[in-house]
C-alpha cells in the first residue's frame, strides 16, 4: 500500500486522544511529519511524546510538503485552511463542523473541485459498525412505512472519557489569537444565520447544532436513505440556555412520520447517552452509541419483535472495529485506490443548511 505523508493542523483534544495515535498506529498507511499549533507547550509535549517534528502555523507544515493534511483547527479557521491547503495540492481531512457557513462551504467545493483532491469530513459515527449493520437490516426489510426516528443524546463532555489518557491542554495560547477565533466564529456564525443572531440563538447553532447534533443529523440522513425516505420540512427547534442543549423537529418524506432529536450537556454528571431509534409497525430498531472517546468499545445495536405478548430482543454485535480509524483507512483507501468518498463536502453542506434553516426556527419560536 502507498504510504501517504500526512501533516495535522490544531493539536486539541481530537488530535491529541485520536487522530495522531490512530494516524501513527497506521505505518503502513501513513507517516505523520509533522503537527502544527500555536501552543509552545503542546508542540513540545507531542514532539517529545511521540518524535513527530512540530510547527507553530499551518504555512510552516505546509512548507514540508505533505501529501494530505488533517484539519483539526477551531472550527472558525476550517474553511481558510482547507482552501489554503487544497490549492498547494494536498488531500484534506477535515473535522466537522466543515464550516459554519454554506458560502464557505461552497468555496471549499470550488477549491476541491479546481484541486481534484479528496476531501472526507470527519463524522467517524458513519464507519460504526453497528450503524452500519443496523443500514443492512433496514434495506432489507419487506415493505412498510418508518413511522418516526428518536434521537436523544446526553453529554458529559469529555473529561470523564480521556482522564486516563495523555492529554495537555494549554494556557499559553496567545490572547489575541484567542481573541480572533471568537471574532471569525461571531462573524461566520452571522453570516450562516443571515444578519446579527440573538447571543443565545448564535451559541445554540455554534455549540449543540454544529458541534454535536451535527453528527446526528448526519448519521440519520443515512439511515433514512437505508430506508428509502428522508428528512423533510422543518418544523421546530429550541435552545437550552445557548449552549447548554438544543432540540428540533422534522417531517420525514414520503410518508407521514416524523424525526425528534435532543441534546443536552450534563457537565457535571460521569455520564454519556446517545440513542438513536427507528420505529415500524412491527419492529424497532436502536442504536447506543458509547462516548466516541472510548475507543473500541463496541456500538449496541437492538432489535425488537413482538409475537403477541412474546417480545423478542435481538442485540447485534457486528465488530468491535473503531470508528476513529476506519474512516483513516477510508481516507487513504480514497486517495491511493480511488474509492468512493464517505462523508464528502456536498453532505457536510446540507447538513449545516438544515442546522442553520432549525436554528433560525429557534429564533423565532
Amino acid at each position: 500500500m502507498d504510504q501517504l505523508r500526512v501533516g495535522i493542523v490544531g493539536c486539541g483534544l481530537i488530535t491529541q486522544v485520536e487522530h495522531l495515535p490512530n494516524l501513527l498506529a497506521l505505518p503502513e498507511l501513513f507517516k505523520v511529519i509533522g503537527v502544527a499549533d500555536p501552543s509552545a507547550k503542546v508542540r513540545a509535549h507531542l514532539t517529545d511524546r511521540t518524535g513527530v517534528a512540530s510547527y507553530a502555523t499551518a504555512d510552516e507544515l505546509f512548507g514540508q510538503k505533505p501529501d494530505a493534511v488533517v484539519v483539526a483547527t477551531p472550527d472558525a479557521y476550517h474553511a481558510d485552511i482547507i482552501v489554503q491547503a487544497l490549492a498547494r495540492g494536498f488531500h484534506v481531512f477535515t473535522e466537522k463542523p466543515l464550516c459554519y457557513d454554506v458560502a464557505d462551504a461552497r468555496r471549499i467545493l470550488a477549491a476541491r473541485n479546481k484541486a481534484a483532491r479528496v476531501v472526507q469530513v470527519g463524522y467517524m459515527k458513519r464507519f460504526d459498525p453497528a450503524y452500519r449493520a443496523l443500514c443492512d437490516l433496514i434495506a432489507a426489510r419487506p415493505a412498510g412505512p418508518l413511522l418516526a426516528v428518536t434521537v436523544d443524546v446526553v453529554d458529559s463532555d469529555a473529561w470523564a472519557y480521556v482522564a486516563h489518557r495523555d492529554l495537555l491542554t494549554p494556557d499559553d495560547v496567545p490572547a489575541e489569537l484567542v481573541a480572533e477565533g471568537r471574532a471569525r466564529r461571531q462573524a461566520q456564525v452571522a453570516a450562516a444565520l443571515g444578519g446579527a443572531p440573538d447571543a443565545l440563538v448564535a451559541r445554540g447553532f455554534a455549540g449543540p447544532f454544529c458541534s454535536s447534533l451535527v453528527h446526528d443529523i448526519n448519521l440519520v440522513q443515512g439511515l433514512l436513505e437505508a430506508a428509502g425516505t428522508r428528512l423533510g420540512a422543518p418544523v421546530g427547534a429550541a435552545f437550552i440556555a445557548g449552549d447548554t442543549g438544543g432540540a428540533l423537529l422534522a417531517k420525514l418524506e414520503p410518508q407521514d412520520a416524523a424525526i425528534t432529536m435532543s441534546w443536552v450537556a450534563a457537565p457535571k454528571v460521569a455520564y454519556y447517552s446517545e440513542r438513536i431509534s427507528l420505529v415500524y409497525a412491527d419492529a424497532v430498531y436502536e442504536l447506543r452509541f458509547p462516548s466516541p472517546y472510548l475507543n473500541h468499545q463496541p456500538t449496541q445495536l437492538f432489535e425488537r419483535r413482538s409475537s403477541g405478548h412474546h417480545l423478542t430482543e435481538i442485540a447485534h454485535r457486528p465488530s468491535y472495529a473503531e470508528p476513529f480509524i476506519e474512516e483513516l483507512k477510508a481516507w487513504h483507501a480514497a486517495i491511493t485506490e480511488g474509492a468512493v468518498v464517505v462523508n464528502t463536502v456536498e453532505q457536510a453542506m446540507a447538513d449545516i443548511s438544515l442546522l442553520a434553516q432549525f436554528a433560525r426556527l429557534a429564533a423565532v419560536a
